[in-house]
């Protein structure tokens, strides 16, 4: 039997959006999106792994999408990690395995180094790693512009946001991810749900947490893909070469592919998809 349902659950932090699709008697997997992103990022991927016979449940972190926007001090990978293990609990799931996506990986890493349970069977990293470089950090950077914006209608916006030119190629998909994020705005006029304050406040989170730190604590069985198109000039990785390499050699359990895609379009590329299959089915 295949089940699609949205909900709402809510946690010590706030209240989530949650959406489970695909056999309810599947292993699960958990999708954690991108930090300016939301949950609809994974519709490509929830289809491949339900129609695989997986159960998959994706996510609005908080401060995102139709999930709360709750007070600044409450963000940070550690506290999205804990939100996700206090979901599987409400939702009675003991055991599942991980996809994250850029800020989605270092919440991912961070449930990994907080599992004492060991409920997490696998992790699948998607171009999330260490720190960015400059360049790449500039790119995603003026991605994040878009969160002060203001349109007269959501077909505005949606084509202000594929003129950029960073989620490519474009696709139903993705038009479809952008309008999800539309909210009227109470002057007039379209703006983004997604909380400015929480994208600043998870980037910070770096400053003092760098992702590097969270490697040793990874045991477990773990895919990473790298996007091998770089965001901006000849050195716009978000994981740098340097880093997969230096990752493989400090982590026995880890095996890393290269997509034929930027940052963006990694998450919808249907190698990514082949690749996670794979790993996970």
């Amino acid at each position: 039997m295949t089940m699609v349902e949205g909900f709402f659950l809510p946690l010590s932090s706030g209240r989530v959006r949650v959406e489970r699709f695909g056999d309810p008697a599947g292993r699960v997997v958990v999708c954690v999106h991108g930090i300016s992103s939301n949950a609809r990022v994974f519709n490509p991927l929830r289809d491949e792994l339900a129609a695989a016979g997986r159960h998959v449940i994706t996510v609005d972190l908080r401060g995102r999408g139709l999930s709360d926007k709750s007070e600044l001090g409450t963000y940070g990978w550690n506290r999205h990690a804990r939100d996700l293990f206090e979901v599987a609990d409400q939702l009675d799931i003991g055991s599942f395995d991980m996809v994250g996506h850029s800020m989605g990986a270092f919440v991912g890493m961070n449930a990994v180094a907080l599992d004492d349970r060991r409920r997490i069977g696998k992790l699948v990293l998607i171009d999330g790693l260490g720190l960015p470089s400059p360049s790449a950090a500039a790119a995603l950077a003026r991605n994040a512009t878009r969160l002060t914006w203001v349109f007269r209608n959501a077909d505005e916006y949606v084509k202000a946001v594929q003129c950029l030119g960073l989620a490519r190629p474009w696709n139903d998909h993705w038009e479809r991810h952008y309008r999800y994020e539309v909210e009227d705005h109470a002057h007039g006029g379209v703006r983004i749900r997604t909380k400015l304050g929480a994208v600043l406040e998870d980037t910070a989170y770096a400053a003092t947490h760098p992702p590097r730190s969270l490697w040793p604590a990874i045991s477990i069985p773990t895919l990473l893909l790298r996007a091998s198109h770089s965001l901006s000039g000849s050195n716009g990785f978000v994981v740098t070469k340097h880093d997969m390499r230096e990752f493989l050699r400090t982590t026995p359990a880890a095996t890393a592919h290269e997509i034929d895609a930027n940052h963006f379009g990694i998450v919808m590329h249907d190698d990514s998809l082949t690749a996670i299959r794979g790993f996970l089915c």
